[in-house]
């Protein structure tokens, strides 16, 4: 391959990537920070996304850029670069008769931090198959959530939406150039990242720019989805060293002037004891946005959108892990006293539900019944908390997306998965970031490394259970991208069903250490009681 087949002419101008092989053994073509923006700096912090500016030299993307500025929890500092709005591509041929499908990933990180470096997302597992994998960066934090009030700032927030929303644009009028198909692709996500998908799915800003979608491990319908307005810019802006005077707007000035470390240093310190009796998960994420403007994601609430959203009509794979709730131990391995709080099931009861103090005190019991009816929580006795946060923070959101699209009659596809793999050397979130080397379970993000290789850097031998599950869990999401039904070679001996029905309950692709099976849902029970808290919702 010589070095002009490794060049590609984009719509704002040349750019050059890396031949590379693949942890599996497949050559292919590497395209790692190609601006899709102009850098938010200056005056364009905080706001909405810019195409980038035409360049004429060849642009060298054969190395990874930086990401958005973040606190790294993995490496325990502040990295990143405001120059940093930028895609990568990965392909195995840029000259193809037939163009390939195309497979676009959002990262999570709780709307706070995250990279799409090759370190967490490596293409080496995916790109066995023949698709186009497009991962990029977007604003995380304060630089891409905070939000002001006044029309005349021009900060209405969700720029971090707006940032993938326009990198899904790059991608449509870009991904044939590197042997994609503009009308086949597919956007995927985990957690903050699959509540990004259902954004996407929902704002008219993004509209017709993918066909299909997976949802992994979150959703618009988890409370941590949203984030409310309460003073956000000056809090943060105080707590950096502003002096108080002249408001909102006069906050938004300082903010411009600061460094991005102090920025990110002091976003997730503003919470007052009624932020946290709230509930409220971050000051900057997803937000109701106070004002209209030709590029407005988020008009109103959600759900309400969500009735009424284009992608009611694509077909969506989704679904999380067993044990997502052992995330939530990472608080309370420092602190496990805090699982004999008298009061941790009336706190675990949903704030936004409108219900008076005796119905909440019901819901508690029910909770108590529901995951320890013989026994009292404990560091020791651990694993009803697991569940119970389990539920609360992730499946019940799911489950209330799969019964919206089904009970609303929609014509679209909707696949269930679970995936339930637990290994003792290959669940690396589990293994890497809850730091008890005695936990077991499928913690929330322990399958992302069943689909992206990652920096641990190692590939299960063949004759294990990992290596199975990966090529089922590769298999089945390439399938998905390639021809929109997620059954394959994998799940030839039965056959995976959309969603038609959800009472008594509904069934799911349940994948375990022993294979794969198509049972009904193993939660149904726990999401049963579930919906007994929103049954007078509105919102539901």
């Amino acid at each position: 391959m010589s070095l002009t087949d490794l060049i590609v002419d984009t719509r704002y101008g040349p750019v050059k990537g890396a031949k590379k092989q693949s942890l599996m053994g497949q050559e292919y073509i590497s395209f790692q920070g190609i601006p899709y923006a102009k850098a938010p700096v200056g005056e364009l912090r905080f706001k909405d996304p810019i195409i980038p500016d035409n360049w004429t030299e060849t642009l060298d993307c054969t190395e990874q850029c930086q990401p958005c500025y973040h606190f790294d929890r993995r490496v325990k500092k502040i990295v990143g670069s405001e120059d940093s709005l930028k895609v990568n591509v990965f392909t195995k041929k840029i000259d193809v008769s037939k163009p390939q499908p195309v497979m676009v990933y959002i990262y999570g990180g709780g709307f706070t931090e995250g990279t799409s470096g090759t370190e967490l997302y490596g293409p080496d597992f995916l790109l066995q198959k023949d698709i186009v994998l497009v991962t990029f960066n977007y604003r995380v934090g304060a630089l891409g959530f905070l939000c002001c009030q006044a029309p005349e700032d021009g900060v209405p927030g969700n720029a971090g939406l707006k940032d993938q929303s326009l990198a899904l644009r790059w991608t449509v009028d870009n991904i044939a150039a590197f042997g994609g198909d503009p009308q086949r692709i597919t956007l995927a996500g985990h957690s903050a990242g699959a509540c990004s998908v259902q954004y996407q799915m929902i704002s008219k800003a993004s509209k017709n720019l993918f066909q299909r979608a997976i949802i992994m491990s979150g959703s618009v319908y988890c409370d941590w989805a949203l984030s409310p307005q309460r003073s956000w810019p000056e809090k943060l802006a105080k707590a950096i060293g502003w002096d108080g005077q002249g408001g909102e707007s006069d906050a938004l000035k300082y903010l411009r002037t600061v460094k991005p470390e102090d920025i990110i240093n002091n976003q997730e310190t503003l919470f007052g004891p009624q932020d946290i009796q709230d509930q409220i998960f971050t000051p900057f994420g997803p937000t109701i946005e106070p004002f209209e403007t030709k590029t407005c994601f988020i008009e109103k609430c959600p759900l309400q959108m969500a009735r009424e959203a284009w992608g009611n009509n694509i077909d969506i794979m989704i679904g999380g892990t067993s044990e997502e709730g052992l995330l939530t131990l990472q608080k309370i391995i420092p602190q496990p006293e805090v699982l004999k709080n008298p009061q941790l099931f009336l706190g675990t009861v949903p704030c936004r539900l409108n219900i008076s103090m005796d119905e909440r005190m019901d819901f508690a019991a029910k909770l108590k019944q529901q995951y320890y009816p013989d026994s009292d929580p404990s560091y020791e006795n651990k694993d009803g908390y697991v569940d119970m946060m389990t539920d609360r923070v992730f499946w019940h959101g799911l489950h209330r997306t799969i019964l919206a699209r089904v009970n609303n009659n929609l014509s679209s596809a909707t696949y269930v998965y679970r995936f339930f793999v637990d290994s003792e050397f290959f669940n690396h979130y589990r293994i890497k970031m809850i730091e008890d080397p005695k936990l077991r379970g499928t913690s929330h993000a322990d399958e992302i490394s069943y689909l992206f290789s990652n920096f641990v850097g190692d590939v299960p031998a063949k004759d294990t259970f990992e290596y199975r599950a990966l090529q089922t869990f590769v298999d089945i999401f390439t399938s998905f991208v390639i021809k929109g039904d997620p059954n394959c070679n994998h799940t030839a001996e039965l056959c995976w069903e959309s969603v038609k029905q959800t009472k008594p309950t509904y069934k799911c692709l349940n994948i375990t250490n022993d294979g794969i099976a198509f049972v009904d849902s193993p939660v149904a029970k726990r999401m049963n009681m579930w919906d007994s808290f929103y049954v007078n919702d509105a919102m539901y």
